[in-house]
């Protein structure tokens, strides 16, 4: 007959609560985190577009990781993390459109061509199989310096042209009164767009989609975007963290900055085409890059008006010491067990 002595109870114990604690970790907090979003809804469907947007998820590579002993280990936990996050984020905000502000893979502008596709294989795992069955999602991807270079590399045409053939599609995609172009800061290319327009013409609301910031780190380049395609509102990523940034339409000198902390968890609402110009940066989605704010932009535009929040993530690294703290607690009272029945052996020995 089975006997639940003390030391039974102790190691049933330890495994009760390490199974808590997996489930906990690894399902329950995306679960409680998600109901912490701030919702927003449409008031009339036909006429809106809900657009989620992933920035710098830089997945890991298996060159530049250190030490490269857990390199295994590590890319299973970033991937699964990307995963779960973006699982929730999507069936929270069930968007017509997602925009992938670039950065997709940490070591892409370094990697042969096996590795990178190995790489574009696993971004489609992260982000297009938990949602496989929502075939009406457009899918909008950008390349960013960790993609084709720019900043640690140079980018030369082959990285461009192998960034293109993983994600085919044109630079400017619309979305019923969307249209969305492209701009690649780093080659300096804007998309060709012949029709004439204006800013104030709302019937179209123009958005503009960059890596890197335009209005956060002006340039002759910034302002060669603005009078081609004056764009209504840019969404950039790059800087891992998230802020707004205006400034009036038609003399874009002087820019206002609100940074969009989680302390400040809002909705922040705007009109577009009336007199300001809008970027929107979106934060890191992935743990790994320094900082614990992380998370997706999520925004709404209904006729000319814009709604915005950022989906806040959990942070990862204090759940990864936990792991550590109950492997390493086991291990301390076997050594001590061990230990002190040595001793009481020894000392059974020395009384003979």
């Amino acid at each position: 007959m089975f006997r639940l002595t003390k030391k039974r109870l102790c190691i049933l114990f330890w495994i009760v609560l390490i199974l808590g604690y997996i489930f906990h970790v690894e399902f329950l907090v995306y679960k409680f985190n998600s109901e912490r979003w701030l919702p927003m809804a449409c008031k009339n469907e036909k006429m809106c577009t809900r657009i989620l947007f992933v920035a710098d998820p830089q997945i890991i590579g298996k060159a530049n990781e250190r030490p490269h002993l857990i390199t295994p280990f590590s890319i299973f936990d970033c991937d699964r993390y990307l995963k779960m996050t973006y699982y929730h984020a999507f069936h929270f905000t069930k968007p017509h459109v997602v925009v992938f502000l670039g950065d997709l893979m940490d070591e892409a502008h370094i990697a042969d061509d096996n590795h990178f596709y190995e790489y574009v294989r696993r971004i489609f795992d992260i982000f297009l199989s938990p949602v496989s069955t929502f075939t009406h999602t457009k899918h909008i991807w950008l390349p960013g310096d960790n993609d084709i270079g720019g900043e640690d590399t140079k980018v030369t045409p082959k990285k461009l042209q192998r960034f293109d053939r993983a994600f085919v599609q044109p630079s400017i995609q619309t979305h019923k009164n969307l249209t969305f172009f492209k701009i690649n800061r780093f080659t300096e290319i804007i998309p060709v767009y012949k029709k004439e327009r204006e800013f104030f013409d709302i019937n179209q609301i123009f958005i503009g989609l960059s890596h890197v910031p335009l209005m956060f780190r002006p340039s002759s380049f910034t302002q060669k975007v603005i009078k081609k395609m004056m764009p209504h509102v840019l969404f950039t990523a790059h800087e891992h963290k998230s802020m707004i940034i205006s400034t009036d339409a038609l003399l874009h000198k002087d820019y206002h900055i609100i940074p969009v902390t989680q302390e400040k968890g809002q909705i922040y609402e705007y009109t577009l085409g009336i007199q300001n110009m809008y970027e929107i940066l979106i934060p890191t989605c992935s743990y790994r890059m320094g900082t614990n704010v992380i998370g997706y932009g999520f925004a709404i535009i209904e006729n000319n008006e814009l709604k915005f929040t950022n989906l806040w993530s959990p942070t990862r690294f204090g759940y990864l010491i936990g792991y550590l703290i109950l492997s390493v607690i086991p291990l301390i009272l076997t050594l001590l067990y061990t230990s002190c029945g040595c001793a009481k052996n020894l000392l059974k020995k020395s009384q003979r």
